[in-house]
């Protein structure tokens, strides 16, 4: 998605950028403690996973 896609769903200009250029440059996984983000990329095209990174810790040490 680019960033004023991203920008239309309710998520910050720059928080958009951000999400934007990780997705364009094939990044896995962007880890923020906003909540407010994390929800607003939940069910939508991302496909760069918005997690918080307990969150991502916890699935990287049990799903080995």
């Amino acid at each position: 998605m680019t960033a004023r896609e991203l920008e239309k769903i309710g998520v910050k200009p720059f928080d958009a950028l951000h999400i934007a250029s990780a997705e364009f440059k094939g990044v896995d996984v962007f880890l923020t403690t906003d909540k407010k983000l994390i929800n607003a990329t939940r069910n939508t095209d991302v496909t760069v996973k918005v997690l918080n990174p307990a969150v991502w810790l916890m699935e990287v040490l049990y799903n080995e």
